[in-house]
């Protein structure tokens, strides 16, 4: 037993070391940038840091894997002096194809690749000095990221970083029959519809929700994703996309219905309908929670559900339905929450400082809660100065995304975003949860504080 307590002491230390070495070397890695009309029309941008300490003599951008040949970038830049920072290239997106049958129009045919490490897209970022290679990274999906991970089914909901997206499902796509500006540049929330969110790696899903009576035999045609207190697509059509995600992939995703903003005001037949078809749609991959001793959701780990072959848990504010609807164990009491809607930048880091310091003033308990990290657009217009959607997630997101960075990150439980894709918060997530899942899983060999080692 002695002699696998020191082994396992010194696997964790090399582990520490192996992590700061990378720190303090200089990490670049490719996102993509909130420009351009059209998603095909979208620059990549590269990322550093945060905080290097030897920034290479040069990154090239390449469309094939340059560890496998010396192959030309089709865009080299030289000269990155500054410790963070990013840059918007002139390489763009293109048409996204998922390759292993990830598409969402891909069949069932054939069961999807697996892809536990990520599955890189035609896009990379390499680092050199003069010719020795020293980072590789590349733009990725990660649809099978959760389920991989050693131990992480073992942790509790509320101990995991979960990357999530804010009005998830407020997107609209090329070829919506929509030319309202308002609706494409103030309240579209997302690049990506939720199936791609889902394979890149998005855990968290929040949903604001409005009814207008369709007048259809169909219930379901009623309900909306609404964001800023507009209607801005249909629901069912997004809840199906979960359910086949869920399905293919295996992961686990928490559904978050927060807000009932159009239509629900005094209307308990409403929020009847809308569980019907929640019921309906998602009812056999919820997780059932034990209603007789109340317990909370947040307490129970991704095995948990898997032992009830269960991938999904729906939070929904059970209060606001009629007996005996509200006493379903189909749905979870929701997290608290936490939003910097009307903050700027410096009341932002003030506010994250305080909430995931999780000192004895800080709001954040044992339990699970939810940080929204978005500028409204009410308070762009309370600053004289009305920005667009994606200009306030241009300017909010890579500053939460490197303050997460840090140790904060591991204090971090759902970090939700508009415009998620300017950040890598999935593989910050995954990067945490690694560690954590380790230093959990051997705590009973080894009591270590890493984040002093930092």
């Amino acid at each position: 037993m002695i002699k696998m307590k020191i082994f396992l002491f010194v696997s964790l230390l090399q582990s520490i070391f192996l992590i700061g070495s990378l720190e303090a070397g200089c990490p670049v890695y490719l996102t993509i940038s909130l420009t351009g009309k059209t998603l095909q029309d979208t620059f990549l941008e590269i990322n550093w840091g945060p905080n290097c300490y030897g920034p290479p003599q040069w990154v090239g951008i390449y469309s094939q894997d340059p560890t496998i040949s010396n192959f030309e970038p089709d865009l080299r830049i030289n000269g990155i002096a500054n410790r963070t920072g990013k840059m918007i290239t002139s390489i763009k997106l293109g048409k996204l194809n998922f390759p292993g049958g990830w598409n969402k129009q891909d069949g069932n045919e054939q069961p999807p690749s697996q892809y536990p490490k990520g599955k890189c897209l035609p896009h990379y970022v390499a680092s050199y000095n003069g010719t020795e290679l020293l980072t590789m990274d590349c733009l990725k999906i990660q649809p099978n990221w959760m389920a991989k991970i050693k131990d992480v089914n073992q942790m509790p909901l509320k101990n995991i970083l979960l990357p999530g997206t804010h009005a998830s499902g407020a997107f609209m796509g090329s070829s919506s029959k929509s030319n309202s500006i308002l609706v494409r540049d103030y309240l579209v929330a997302q690049q990506f519809d939720v199936w791609t969110q889902l394979v890149f790696g998005i855990r968290y899903l929040d949903f604001s929700i409005g009814y207008k009576n369709m007048n259809t035999a169909n219930e379901a045609d009623n309900f909306w994703i609404a964001n800023e207190n507009m209607l801005i697509t249909p629901l069912v059509g997004i809840l199906r996309d979960v359910r086949h995600f869920i399905k293919r992939s295996g992961e686990m995703i928490v559904l978050d219905f927060s807000s009932f903003p159009i239509g629900f005001y005094k209307h308990p037949e409403i929020y009847s309908s809308l569980f019907r078809i929640l019921r309906q749609e998602l009812g056999d991959e919820a997780y059932r929670r034990n209603v007789s001793n109340e317990e909370h959701c947040a307490n129970r780990n991704f095995r948990d559900l898997l032992q009830q072959d269960k991938h999904l848990m729906i939070l929904f504010p059970s209060q606001e339905l009629p007996y005996p609807e509200n006493e379903s164990n189909l749905i979870c009491q929701p997290w608290r929450r936490f939003s910097t809607s009307f903050m700027n930048i410096s009341q932002t880091l003030d506010y994250m400082r305080l909430l995931f310091s999780k000192k004895p003033d800080s709001p954040v308990r044992d339990d699970g809660w939810i940080f929204t990290a978005v500028r409204s657009m009410e308070q762009t217009l309370n600053t004289h100065q009305l920005q667009t959607a994606k200009e306030r997630a241009a300017v909010l997101n890579p500053k939460v995304n490197q303050w997460l960075n840090g140790p904060w990150g591991n204090n971090a439980n759902v970090v939700a975003m508009d415009y998620f894709s300017n950040t890598n918060i999935v593989d910050l997530a995954i990067h945490v949860n690694a560690q954590k899942a380790f230093i959990m899983a051997n705590k009973d060999f080894v009591n270590l504080n890493i984040l002093n080692l930092y």
